[in-house]
């Protein structure tokens, strides 16, 4: 008996795949020291798919945003540590994806690449057409769709698939913001966050997403859908009194999604609550717009406003959940 329940057993497991994939886990980067944060600026300012301007003037413009922007950013990374820790983050990431697939794909490898740092995505898709993968994989790190993350991601591999060697190898993993396993991931750090939160008193929940301008929206952009599905689906599975919805890093003067997180959490205080609860929706690990803009800046403001509990919730980084959920958008793309 035990022999033929070892026979099921291995029978039932999913035997190895010999392909030879490459798969490019995408990121925008960020600077790993003070004096990169000017050119980390200016090439993400100049990207045509955040700034829709001619070439020429797009760079001029984007050389003196970051001129201008470059010492107040450089003194909010020493905040922090002196350096984005999203890099080594995201090698993290594509380390134990990598270890949780090893036995069904031995011969899988998954490699960092960046909109705005090195290895940029260009030079990544060159490496792995060069090292004759069979099949390579694009995994963007953005769970919801927006031209200015997945969009400027599809507008960098545009240049790389003229190759002939590219032909049919390149695939991109479609938007995962209703995946069940990222619906459970957001759910369980949610959960850890209400841990930290009297619910015997009043508090609110401020779900915090990255901003884009409305004329993205206007013009058809899905992000705010997107985002709202999460949201509904976190909400399916935990019920909360007072959520709200708000957008943080805005920058330049043109009208951005709204609400925004700082006007949120001043409301929040102005209404008398004296406790409250920011979930970020959409980061998939730490950087500057967590570390300092909401522990540093936006707990400041929250303290200003009245406000006596501050909460933060957690991001993925290297959660068990996402990166089964990363482990299993690879076995649906290579099945």
């Amino acid at each position: 008996m035990a022999e033929n329940t070892d026979r099921t057993q291995r029978e039932s497991r999913p035997s190895a795949n010999p392909i030879r994939a490459c798969v490019l886990m995408v990121n925008m980067g960020g600077p790993e020291n003070t004096a990169e944060v000017r050119p980390f600026i200016r090439s993400l300012f100049n990207d045509p798919c955040i700034m829709q301007i001619p070439g020429p003037v797009r760079w001029m413009v984007s050389t003196m945003l970051a001129t201008f922007r470059a010492p107040n950013v450089r003194q909010h990374y020493e905040h922090i540590g002196g350096k984005s820790p999203l890099k080594a983050l995201t090698a993290k990431q594509a380390e134990k994806t990598r270890d949780l697939l090893h036995k069904r794909f031995p011969d899988l490898v998954i490699r960092p690449a960046y909109s705005y740092s090195w290895p940029r995505i260009g030079e990544a898709v060159e490496q792995a057409i060069s090292d004759d993968f069979e099949k390579i994989l694009v995994l963007p790190m953005y769970p919801q769709y927006s031209r200015a993350t997945r969009g400027s991601i599809a507008h960098d591999l545009q240049k790389a698939v003229q190759r002939p060697e590219a032909n049919n190898k390149i695939d991109v993993i479609e938007p995962y913001y209703d995946h069940p396993l990222y619906i459970k991931a957001t759910v369980d750090l949610l959960h850890r966050a209400l841990e930290k939160i009297d619910r015997d008193r009043p508090f609110r929940t401020v779900f915090t997403a990255h901003a884009l301008p409305q004329s993205y929206i206007d013009n058809g952009d899905p992000y705010r859908e997107q985002i709202d599905k999460t949201i509904a689906l976190v909400l399916d599975q935990v019920a909360l009194d007072n959520p709200v919805t708000s957008f943080q890093s805005k920058v330049g003067p043109v009208k951005w999604m709204h609400p925004s997180t700082i006007g949120t959490i001043r409301e929040t205080g102005a209404l008398g609550f004296k406790q409250v609860l920011v979930i970020p929706i959409g980061f998939v690990c730490d950087h500057l717009e967590t570390l300092y803009e909401l522990d540093i800046e936006l707990a400041e403001i929250a303290h200003e406003a009245g406000i006596e509990t501050f909460v933060r919730g957690e991001v993925f980084n290297d959660h068990e959940i996402f990166i089964e959920l990363m482990a299993s958008c690879i076995i649906k793309a290579l099945s």
